[in-house]
């Protein structure tokens, strides 16, 4: 986004409901306000009403994006629910193909953008295993603060994993549909795994049951470097 069009949100979301001359102030025809105004606009990002500009709820969800004191995007770490389910000697684990590499991991997903976590955990749990929980069989276990460096120390991914434990009984497990990444697997083929993700080093073969951690992972993830 253009820097202009980033103060112009930024401006109207501290102070919304702006008049031309306000909103402006200190930018003149040379800097081609009346264009990015018209850019914004068209984006649905604010709205004009009469003779007032408003930010629209997209574009707070637009501007929460960047840095707003250095009007820098710089984005967010990626929030992720990942989940810890047991039944007896096996534990769900899920591959995620990646190129000529598989990597495994907990089976998880991203929350919706203001998406209540109760409805997260069993929107995301349905999705891997085809049944439908209730909120009370989750219990939060652990946060995990990753970021996924290259070799050459390039920043892949910089996650927060948020690990829940999950209950579930006979019956439950019966009617379970996995989907095709998603398995049962015991302890000797989990440890057997090739470039598993941390998360289940931790929560599985460790049992480490630390509600906060913060790690960085090596990993060229199958890239030609």
């Amino acid at each position: 986004m253009h820097q202009m069009q980033k103060i112009l949100l930024k401006r109207l979301l501290i102070q919304n409901n702006q008049r031309y001359s306000t909103l402006t102030q200190g930018y003149d025809f040379e800097d081609n306000v009346v264009w990015h105004l018209k850019q914004l606009m068209g984006r649905g990002l604010i709205k004009k009403i009469k003779n007032y500009y408003q930010i629209t709820a997209v574009g707070v969800k637009q501007v929460t994006g960047f840095d707003l004191s250095k009007l820098k995007d710089t984005g967010f770490k990626t929030f992720f629910i990942g989940f810890l389910c047991q039944y007896r000697d096996e534990f769900l684990i899920k591959e995620h193909p990646g190129g000529e590499i598989n990597f495994y991991n907990l089976p998880s997903g991203k929350p919706r953008f203001g998406e209540p976590i109760e409805e997260a955990l069993i929107r995301t749990f349905e999705i891997n295993t085809r049944i439908k929980l209730k909120s009370d069989n989750f219990e939060y276990l652990s946060l995990h603060l990753k970021t996924v460096k290259t070799s050459k120390d390039e920043v892949l991914f910089d996650d927060a994993f948020a690990a829940y434990e999950v209950k579930i009984s006979p019956e439950e497990k019966g009617k379970m549909k996995l989907h095709s990444q998603v398995h049962w697997m015991s302890i000797n083929e989990i440890e057997a795994l090739p470039h598993r993700w941390p998360e289940i080093d931790i929560c599985i073969l460790n049992q480490d049951r630390s509600p906060y951690l913060v790690y960085d992972v090596e990993s060229d993830y199958g890239l030609d470097l």
